[in-house]
């Protein structure tokens, strides 16, 4: 058989099993790489198995393997065929993602000798001898998909949720499962029966599953309100620390009145104006988030409100805004937050230190150096 024939015979990238994956590859040329290669156990292992994502569907473990055919060759990278639907995944962390909008749920790689399929497992007929969900009261046929049930549902895998703005149902959680925490922004409002996500694929999946007759579905950030932490509302920003900022030069004073004014607009509205966000419990407190009221409606602001970024490591700030792009000066946002550390943490200001820029994915950064606030 041919590469290009084995290629259009065979093409599955959803597994249950690793024997699966071997069986089903077994003496043809490997339909996932680019050069014509035998799929042996040893090359489907190092080159495909190895970097499997796991996840859970309706309580079975299965597992999809990176692919780099020619469908869409981008250099030597691999993608990801999604078996739910057509589309084709070009990074890992994207395809968890859209995994989890299509339901699934991420789970660890099993330890070897853990079957990862109930293909080989007895499953007993009476109820009562699966293990009950202490939370959710679901059974289980297996101890592996408990297990993994146990963990979500208390917490251990369940990223972060807070409630920023209760008038409006704004909620602030990381954007990815893994990696570094960076912030989004989400609306949940019952009152304005709005449901919406910051990020175009969650709002692509919403308006999917609505036209599919499930207008109710929501995305995995929609879902974490769920276990929301409640409002409770941060040290209000005093003038007196503005104005001693001001007698420092650490801003101009047509800048020290645009924050005042927006401060105040945000007051009208019931908002807190500067929102600081805490990940450490769930990982590095390097850095250090802020939502901050933008009293705008635009690609950088859809709730109304923006994210800023201090790096505390290497004093760098970052702002989601346009005029953070702007070399010459500092956008109001990072003022407003400066404002804040200037009040509430004077150790960062006076410990932090700027030696180079730190990139942080996915948002447009003005880098300011932390310590021009001394």
């Amino acid at each position: 058989m041919t590469y290009e024939s084995s290629v259009m015979a065979v093409k599955m990238f959803e597994f249950s099993s690793k024997e699966e994956l071997f069986s089903f590859n077994a003496n043809i040329d490997c339909p996932y790489c680019t050069k014509p290669v035998t799929a042996s156990q040893h090359h489907l292992s190092t080159h495909h198995l190895r970097c499997a994502i796991h996840y859970s569907e309706n309580g079975i473990g299965k597992f999809s393997i990176p692919c780099f055919c020619p469908e869409e060759r981008r250099g030597k990278r691999s993608h990801w065929h999604c078996t739910k639907c057509t589309k084709i995944i070009q990074r890992s962390s994207d395809f968890r993602l859209h995994l989890s909008n299509h339901g699934m749920v991420m789970t660890d790689k099993p330890q070897d000798g853990e079957e990862t399929s109930m293909d080989n497992t007895y499953v007993s007929d009476t109820p009562e001898e699966r293990p009950p969900c202490q939370k959710c009261d679901s059974l289980f046929a297996t101890p592996p998909n408990f297990r993994q049930q146990s963990k979500q549902q208390n917490g251990k895998h369940e990223q972060p949720m807070l409630c920023v703005d209760a008038k409006n149902g704004i909620y602030v959680t990381p954007k990815d499962s893994e990696g570094t925490s960076i912030l989004i922004h989400i609306c949940k409002s019952l009152v304005a029966q709005s449901f919406l996500c910051e990020l175009d694929s969650c709002r692509e999946f919403m308006s999917m599953a609505a036209q599919s007759g499930n207008p109710g579905k929501e995305c995995f950030h929609l879902e974490r309100t769920k276990n929301a932490r409640c409002y409770s509302p941060p040290p209000p920003l005093c003038n007196a620390s503005l104005e001693e900022m001001a007698e420092k030069g650490i801003l101009s004073k047509s800048r020290k009145d645009e924050c005042m004014a927006l401060v105040s607009r945000a007051f009208m509205e019931e908002v807190d104006c500067v929102f600081p966000v805490f990940w450490e419990e769930n990982g590095p407190e390097r850095f250090v988030y802020f939502s901050v009221f933008a009293d705008q409606n635009e690609v950088w602001c859809t709730f109304g409100r923006t994210c800023v970024t201090l790096d505390t490591k290497f004093g760098k700030w970052h702002c989601q805004c346009p005029d953070a792009n702007n070399a010459q000066y500092s956008c109001i946002h990072q003022h407003l937050c400066m404002w804040w550390v200037f009040q509430e943490r004077p150790c960062w200001r006076q410990s932090a230190t700027v030696n180079r820029m730190v990139e942080m994915e996915e948002i447009p950064a003005k880098i300011m150096k932390t310590d021009d606030i001394l």
